[in-house]
């Protein structure tokens, strides 16, 4: 499995690439306003893409969605040419006819091409989702608001879960939980430990709770970092390999 990281901006940033990841070079997870310029600056092509995640609906995490789903409907000619799935909370219907209508306007052709297109699969907790590649996926429900789900990814090869994205979450009993189900590689979110886990929720609270060879990077801050004690924070354009 390779999770490429497109960007590690969060709601503030400085002017950071919104955050957002790819995994194995066709599941999108997150679609922030800047998504389609954070693609191109790491070559990935549109037309690769056959999922696409969101783990809330806050505008740092979906409002690229609509200008993603356009691009993608004049690069296949308004036509189903092939499949695209969409995972995403409870209630996208819904939030996805809003989006796409606010975006340009409610009769354009393009979203009734996206409602009719997508395949959508709303988020259940601990529901597990088989995805092109030989991966699975399961959702976690993070301590956060809006209804947020981390993800745990695995492929059909390994029996344990080889990668946590914990999303927006603050620290607690959940997040815990979360971490205990393991993996190899957590993307670990970051912030004022408000809403977000602090840096010294990440070193103190979240750290010592991971197995050993487990590798915790962290995203979704607000400027470039410094090394923060022992947290290794993530860069737009990193490659990890599982």
């Amino acid at each position: 499995m390779e999770v490429k990281i497109l960007g590690t901006g969060g709601f503030a940033n400085d002017g950071l690439p919104f955050n957002a990841f790819l995994i194995d070079g066709h599941v999108l997870a997150e679609t922030p306003p800047d998504i389609l310029q954070s693609l191109k600056r790491e070559n990935v092509p549109l037309d690769a893409i056959d999922t696409i995640i969101i783990t809330h609906f806050h505008g740092d995490h979906c409002f690229g969605l609509p200008f993603l789903l356009f691009n993608l409907y004049l690069l296949r000619g308004g036509e189903a040419t092939k499949p695209l799935r969409l995972m995403a909370p409870q209630g996208i219907q819904a939030t996805l006819k809003s989006l796409l209508g606010l975006a340009i306007s409610p009769d354009h052709p393009y979203l009734a091409w996206s409602l009719s297109t997508l395949d959508i699969v709303e988020m259940e907790e601990n529901r597990r989702v088989e995805a092109t590649g030989g991966l699975w996926f399961e959702f976690f429900m993070a301590d956060h608001t809006p209804l947020t789900y981390s993800l745990i990814v695995g492929t059909d090869s390994e029996p344990d879960p080889l990668f946590i994205a914990t999303s927006d979450t603050r620290w607690g009993d959940r997040l815990a939980a979360l971490l205990a189900r393991g993996g190899r590689l957590i993307l670990c979110d970051s912030g004022n430990g408000n809403v977000h886990l602090s840096p010294e929720d990440i070193e103190i609270r979240v750290m010592p709770l991971l197995a050993p060879g487990t590798r915790l990077v962290a995203t979704h801050y607000r400027q470039e970092p410094k090394r923060d004690g022992g947290i290794v924070y993530a860069l737009s354009g990193d490659l990890y390999r599982i």
